[in-house]
């Protein structure tokens, strides 16, 4: 069933009426497995207990103080401080993962030119994402999002550059490539450690390393986007960490709210200090009680139950599983529980898709020309329902295979 008011926003499926752990269940009545997951939001799955329970207990004292300070957004700013470490000190709270880019944007021009750098060149990657507002749609590396949107293609000074698959990363080249893509002066580059919605792209060893020695060499300013990727969801706690890359800015969003909008922009005191109050401020975004314990009960659940471990042994078990049974034009890759099944064509991606959502799993969707099947389930999913996922999967290329 679908609304037709709707309809411009939803892809063809079913509507939901309620879901517990790794399951949905629509109006119907029909469950259906859920590596969706929001996308990538509900990192503790639907109802979980600790969510439950921060609702309950913040709504009855505060839900939201606007400007003014509450417990629950401080000791949520402390704990994401803490997981990211480094200089991160300041903690700056958005409506969503594209308003914390955007604010990630402006505190990056801002802090350039208090130094005295007035340029308008930022570096995206190409199929990377990074929302679908303003300056954030025009960072993402995707032609399909911006279609009829000219303005957005061409806004000023925002270049994009490629990701290579495969192979050693050339600094020199890739130093070239953004020079001559650069109209001005050089003030950051935003890049996903993992590209999710633009295909599931991992870069080779080396590439974040060269983006930070770009930044370096020019004064920019390294932003990562873990919107989709922090919190667990590659196999430790923030991508950047495999790579042994840091960045200057942190974005933070999808799963933090648990199914709440949020966003987070981190970082050190330099950067945050260099905003007055009136520089910048949101009505939702800065100080919602409720979105804080819920915050908190997601990081605390995050660490007691060592779902970042959890990812990756169950994301490693899944691939493995996959890999060999695969259709031979059918390529594979991942991190964690963030899995890309690329095929040749869109018919194809989506073909799959409907297949498995007639078996009773729900998966996603992406890349720039649609070919991607995303799998993300809750990380604290069970044996049974992984076993499930597999199982079912298999079943699906075996009918694939047949044709």
């Amino acid at each position: 069933m679908t609304h037709p008011a709707l309809v411009a926003t939803l892809l063809d499926g079913p509507v939901m009426r309620s879901g517990s752990g790794s399951w949905l269940v629509d109006i119907e009545g029909n469950r259906y497995l859920d590596c969706v997951a929001g996308p990538g939001v509900h990192l503790l799955g639907h109802g979980h207990p600790a969510v439950i329970s921060a609702i309950e207990r913040q709504a009855r004292e505060l839900v939201h103080s606007s400007f003014q300070l509450n417990e629950p957004v401080i000791e949520l700013a402390e704990e994401l401080a803490r997981l990211a470490g480094g200089s991160f000190r300041r903690v700056f709270f958005a409506n969503s993962g594209s308003e914390a880019i955007e604010t990630a944007i402006k505190l990056a021009k801002k802090f350039q030119a208090a130094r005295g750098r007035f340029g308008h060149s930022i570096a995206a990657l190409e199929n990377g994402y990074h929302g679908r507002s303003g300056i954030a749609l025009a960072l993402t590396g995707m032609n399909i999002y911006k279609t009829g949107l000219p303005g957005f293609s061409l806004y000023p000074g925002i270049v994009h550059l490629p990701v290579p698959r495969t192979g050693e990363v050339d600094l020199d080249e890739l130093g070239r490539q953004l020079d001559a893509r650069s109209q001005d002066d050089l003030l950051a580059v935003v890049a996903e450690p993992v590209l999710g919605v633009g295909g599931v792209i991992v870069p080779p060893d080396g590439f974040l390393r060269a983006l930070r020695e770009l930044c370096d060499a020019r004064g920019a300013l390294l932003i990562f986007d873990e919107i989709f990727t922090g919190l667990g969801r590659t196999g430790t706690t923030f991508a950047f960490e495999r790579s042994g890359v840091r960045p200057d800015i942190l974005v933070v969003g999808k799963p933090l709210g648990a199914g709440l909008p949020v966003g987070a922009v981190l970082t050190p005191d330099d950067l945050g200090s260099c905003w007055a109050p009136v520089d910048h401020s949101t009505t939702f975004g800065g100080n919602g009680a409720l979105v804080g314990a819920v915050g908190k009960a997601v990081l605390g659940e995050l660490a007691a139950s060592g779902l970042a471990d959890a990812s990756e042994r169950a994301g490693n078990q899944l691939m493995g599983a996959l890999r060999s049974a695969a259709p031979a034009d059918v390529e594979m890759r991942g991190q964690g529980l963030l899995i890309g099944l690329e095929w040749r064509s869109p018919e194809q991606a989506m073909a799959f898709r409907r297949r498995m959502m007639a078996c009773g799993v729900l998966v996603g969707i992406g890349g720039q020309h649609r070919s991607i099947v995303r799998l993300t389930p809750p990380l604290n999913i069970t044996s049974e329902d992984l076993k499930l996922l597999e199982s079912t999967t298999l079943a699906v290329f075996d009918e694939v295979a047949r044709r």
